[in-house]
């Protein structure tokens, strides 16, 4: 997934959780369902924020020169 898409998709996420945990708080939403959506949405952004971007190229250690 390129990280324009990752970034995107973590977005969502976020407002995702924070809007279910926001409606349940006031009563909009059963609480239930409320954490259950937040539990989910929480779960895939962790998930995710560990996933390395597929347009970004892995660090490795370069060679020191021999003198």
């Amino acid at each position: 997934m390129s990280k324009s898409s990752l970034n995107k998709f973590t977005t969502v996420l976020g407002l995702a959780a924070g809007a279910a945990n926001f409606l349940g708080s006031i009563g909009v939403i059963n609480h239930t369902v409320a954490g259950t959506v937040n539990s989910f949405a929480i779960a895939m952004l962790g998930y995710l924020v560990q996933q390395p971007a597929a347009d970004e190229q892995s660090q490795a250690p370069q060679p020191q020169p021999q003198k």
